[in-house]
Parts: C-alpha cells; structure tokens; sequence
C-alpha cells in the first residue's frame, strides 16, 4: 500500500503562481489540463472582503463539505468481505483464462502469475490454478488486510485533503442562493493565466453518473486489487473526488485538489493568488450598500478586476451590467 506521500505525488497540482511572468508569456503552461479561460467561485460579501484583504482562497477537508455524501467517508460501505473474494475470485479465474497482452497496470503478484500463464506449455497449468483459486475462495480471506489497510489510510487522508471547488458561470440562480448568501454575496472569476501558472490550470470537471462508480461494488473493488498499487489509488482518488451524485449536476463544478500543509492546524488551508489572476468580480442582486461600498473599495487592489452589477430582470433573468463611477 503506498503511502501518503505517494499519494500526494499523484494528486497535488502547482499551487505557487510565479510573480513575474515569463519572458514569453503566450506559452502554454504544461500544468493546463482544459481550455477554460476562467472559472467562478461563489461566496459571501463578508467571505469576498476576507478573500480579497488577504488575496487567498480558502481550500477544504471535505469534513466541512456541505453535502456529507460528497466525498466518502468510509470505504467499501455496505461491501462485506466475502463479497470481494468471491469478485476477486472471478477476476483471477478471468485474467488465468483470458491473460491480458499488457499486464503492466496488474499489482506485481498478480501480473507474475499471469505472465506465467502465458508462456506456459502445460495444458493442465491453468485448471490447477483455477482449482486453487476456488478453495483459497472457500478457506482464506485473502482480501481482509488489504481492505483494511485502504481503510484506514482513507480515513487517514480525509482530513488531509485539499479541495476547491468552481464553476462555470456566473449567472446561476441555485448558486446564488445556496452559495452567495440568498443574492447578497458576490462571484468572483478567476482567470486560467499560462504566464502566471495558476493553479485552476489543472482543474478537472467533476463527473455526474446516473449509476454509481465501479469502486463501490465488489468486482470494482476486485479489480483495485488486481491493479498496481499506485494506478489503483490514483484512479479511487479520481472517482470519490471528481464524481457527485446527479442532483448535483446543476452545479456544472471543476475541482482541484491537494493536501494541508505541515502547519496547519484545521481542516482547510488559504493558498494566496495573484494578484493579476482576478478577473471580474460580480455584486449580487440583493448585496447591501456597505458590502457593496467595501468590496468596490478593496477591487482597486486588483489591476486587471472588472466589476459588474447583477440584478435580475422582469424576464426573471439575471442581467449583468458594468459598476459605473
């Protein structure tokens, strides 16, 4: 089972935007995994003033998710043990029967055995494999250790784990409900700068499926660990935090993720910006005069900031017009 570290290898983008561009500025970043040229991020008027003194955005545990059906809590729920042998027995008697030609992505044990396989003369070579594979199903609990192990270290790494979450548009009448204080808060956008490196470059889209992912099913969970140990954490990383449940769909969010620092001390850590990588910011149809007045105030921090008025028409949709004076 690897361990955190490795993990962290796999999932933590850059988080550091460089402070002075580079010489040629229209290079694309190798860290860009989208052509987005900019994502929204909903909030408060008392979050924004926050957000914008001290230029950082706030990433979260999803501990402090406000849906605790996000990203699990526990693995494998609801998936006994025997349930995963007999999965697992299925996939090795498939894999002994129908060896893959590429067995590089196969867990190192696994990928021997098949290998042998292959290259193997005796007609016999795979009923007796196969036979072995039925009374270790019958006598063992091959699987109980490794679940064990992906267990605990999940519930180890929650509270480690980074996330922000974006979206789309700025203009989206759930969002600013739930997420910008009923229509008093404000939209922030964020630009996706090459030059800058910004770490929204390597957001990915989060994934709605109408059937749940094969991880919480016993063959998904057969074949994690039938995968290299690496793979297979890269790819349950992948499905528990990049899919929500299709009620969710509306929200159109990107994510990304990364891990608390050594310092930290809570379930969430502030990654400052740049100041260049504010590109609008959106005052909410009902934002007080005060509110409105203070985050109009702290926008001439930021050199490139466009600010815009939301309010919402007789045709019950949002229009968006240039803050004038």
């Amino acid at each position: 089972m690897p361990d955190r570290n490795e993990v962290q290898q796999i999932s933590t983008p850059t988080l550091v935007s460089n402070l002075y561009p580079p010489e040629d500025a229209t290079m694309q970043s190798p860290n860009r995994k989208h052509d987005r040229e900019s994502f929204f991020k909903y909030m408060s008027a008392a979050t924004a003033a926050i957000v914008l003194q001290n230029r950082s955005l706030r990433w979260s545990s999803p501990l402090l998710f406000n849906d605790p059906f996000d990203v699990p809590r526990e693995l494998s729920f609801g998936i006994v043990p025997e349930d995963i042998v007999q999965a697992l027995t299925r996939r090795m008697a498939n894999l002994i029967e129908h060896p893959p030609e590429d067995t590089s992505q196969l867990e190192p044990k696994v990928r021997l055995i098949v290998e042998v396989v292959k290259k193997a003369t005796s007609p016999t070579l795979k009923a007796e494999l196969l036979a072995g594979l039925e009374e270790s199903a019958t006598t063992h609990r091959p699987t109980g250790q490794s679940m064990d192990d992906l267990r605990t270290m999940w519930r180890d790494l929650i509270p480690q784990f980074r996330i922000l979450c974006l979206t789309e548009s700025p203009a989206h009448t759930a969002m600013w409900y739930h997420y910008a204080d009923k229509y008093r808060g404000v939209v922030l956008e964020f630009l996706c700068d090459d030059a800058l490196d910004s770490a929204w470059l390597a957001a990915k889209p989060v994934a709605y499926p109408s059937q749940k992912p094969a991880v919480y099913t016993a063959d998904g969970w057969a074949q994690l660990l039938t995968t290299h140990n690496a793979l297979a954490i890269e790819n349950l990383l992948d499905v528990l935090t990049y899919t929500k449940a299709p009620d969710w769909s509306y929200e159109n969010e990107w994510r990304i993720t990364s891990f608390k620092r050594p310092s930290d001390t809570g379930h969430f850590t502030d990654y400052t910006f740049h100041s260049r990588e504010l590109k609008s910011i959106y005052l909410g149809p009902d934002i007080s005069s005060s509110d409105r007045e203070a985050i109009i105030s702290l926008a001439t921090r930021f050199p490139v900031a466009s600010l815009w008025d939301v309010s919402i028409g007789i045709d019950r949709e949002f229009a968006i017009t240039a803050v004038v004076g």
